[in-house]
């Protein structure tokens, strides 16, 4: 049976990029092609110039950066482009963008065996109309048309069903990704969901703790033990053994979530200053990673104060706190919002999975 709605709703995010589709009672989140229900949006191109989207590709960010690219997000709605050599072209937002779009279309045709052809796509709060409609032609150049577009903090609201649950109030979406923070004010009015006030810092995010554990524990730790004279991030000899500790850096982050220490065993990491293989093994503690991801969530916490100062709002004024993102999945990162003096002390929600709560919200539009 065709649709007669939409029903597809694109998370194009600047770290992770996921499609969600209007199921009925609830939005389902598309798994891709190694079962993860999100993508990173990153574009590699390997050996044999094949394009890879996705895990593959952000693998290589650090070990292949003259073909690897992510973030190009940031770069929506401007003229550059870059060249990436295996491909023998040159590469702006929008083709970048078009490729991961191309690689949740074929997720979708693989999981419900259809294609699909339009969608609503999220964009964040502060984009213009370049940035909206480069955004647009990405979709275009993915086979997408028609497409809407819809402010992320709508579509995470929507998630939330803030315009069914009240009449008139005020929310706060705190949006922490791995390279950018966003924070938003919507107001609903009468089953109306609109933003009120924005800002946010491009370069804040869960990056920046991956590479604090890499740059202040993971690096000093190898120099104790071995000699590896020039170990560090920008080194071109080091580029996979400094790709090697980030990745770790980022998987441990996440798992200390949940647990207080995790093991970083690496059987070959690189070879030291005589040649000889470095063997790499390392517990991180929990409490060590929350003394370097503190300063990133007061300094969030800080623009949110701002974004509510500047509408004449104090935190009580403000009904719940909505957490998109996975850096907010951090237990540190709660306490500190939570806390009335550092944070916000406003009441958090985070009952819908940080992580697809925008394409979820976009499914349900699209719907």
């Amino acid at each position: 049976m065709a649709r007669t709605t939409i029903d597809f709703g694109i998370d194009l995010g600047t770290t992770n990029s996921s499609v969600a589709v209007n199921a009925g009672m609830e939005p389902r989140v598309v798994k891709n092609n190694v079962g993860a229900e999100y993508t990173p949006s990153a574009v590699w191109i390997d050996k044999k110039g094949n394009v890879l989207v996705g895990a593959p590709a952000k693998e290589r960010l650090e070990a292949d950066p003259e073909n690897a690219r992510s973030e190009f997000k940031r770069q929506m709605g401007t003229a550059r482009r870059e060249s990436l050599p295996r491909s023998g072209r040159e590469w702006g937002p929008v083709d970048l963008s078009a490729e991961v779009l191309k690689a949740l279309k074929g997720d979708v045709r693989k999981s419900l065996g259809e294609e699909m052809a339009a969608a609503v796509i999220t964009v964040p709060a502060a984009f213009e109309m370049p940035q909206n409609e480069a955004t647009k032609q990405a979709a275009k150049l993915a086979g997408l048309d028609p497409v809407f577009l819809l402010q992320e903090p709508v579509a995470a609201a929507l998630a939330y069903g803030f315009q069914k649950e009240v009449r008139r109030a005020y929310w706060l979406v705190f949006d922490l990704e791995d390279g950018t923070f966003d924070a938003a004010i919507l107001q609903v009015r009468d089953g109306q969901v609109q933003v009120v006030n924005h800002g946010g810092d491009n370069l804040l995010g869960g990056r920046d703790i991956d590479w604090r554990i890499v740059e202040d524990l993971l690096i000093p730790q190898v120099k104790s033990e071995r000699r590896v004279s020039g170990l560090a991030r920008g080194n071109q000899r080091f580029l996979g053994a400094v790709a090697k500790l980030k990745a770790k850096a980022e998987e441990a982050k996440i798992r200390l979530s949940r647990e207080e220490s995790v093991e970083i065993s690496i059987p070959y990491l690189c070879n030291d200053d005589e040649g000889v293989p470095v063997e790499f093994e390392y517990e991180l503690a929990r409490k060590d990673v929350e003394r370097l991801a503190s300063p990133i969530a007061l300094q969030a916490a800080a623009i949110c104060r701002r974004v509510l100062s500047e509408k004449r709002l104090d935190p009580g004024a403000i009904d719940r706190v909505v957490l998109v993102g996975g850096p907010t999945l951090m237990p540190i990162l709660r306490e500190i919002l939570e806390d009335k003096r550092e944070g916000l002390g406003i009441p958090l929600d985070f009952s819908v999975d940080p992580l697809t709560v925008v394409a979820k919200g976009a499914a349900i539009f699209a719907g």
